[in-house]
């Protein structure tokens, strides 16, 4: 009887234990270097870089409409290079997250492109507007 009774105790706290680090293991997220070589790996697959795109991992900006991949990909292509420039912990709009910031290939001037992602890598996007290199931490 003892047995039983404590199989229903110790299933619940396994349970409430498993949740909790789950949990704790989402909100550690990713290193800066990690969310550096995430977002570097992401515009090359996205073929933004000179290396060739891997079409199955292909991701649209907001603004693009364009349903003709190659087209998209040719506009893309080589725009970026293939190393970021800087890193800010945050995102857009102040929420959780990493922000990596790429120079254009043509000129590294004043504004980039930015690959923003949440704390654990999930969600990366290019966001569509440039972005003010000086904000963000040169690596």
């Amino acid at each position: 009887m003892f047995l039983h009774y404590s199989r229903r105790i110790v299933a619940p706290i396994l349970l409430l234990l498993l949740v909790a680090v789950v949990t704790q293991s989402q909100k550690r997220g990713l290193t800066q270097s990690q969310a550096v070589a995430l977002a570097e790996q992401f515009i090359a697959q996205n073929g933004y870089t000179d290396l060739p795109p891997d079409k199955t991992k292909l991701a649209y900006e907001t603004i693009e409409w364009e349903r003709d991949a190659d087209r998209m990909l040719q506009q893309r292509h080589d725009t970026l290079e293939r190393h970021a420039y800087g890193v800010l912990r945050g995102r857009k709009g102040g929420e959780p997250g990493w922000t990596v910031v790429f120079c254009y290939k043509a000129h590294c001037g004043s504004a980039g492109r930015a690959v923003t992602m949440n704390l654990d890598g999930s969600e990366p996007r290019v966001e569509h507007v440039d972005f003010r290199l000086g904000h963000a931490k040169k690596l």
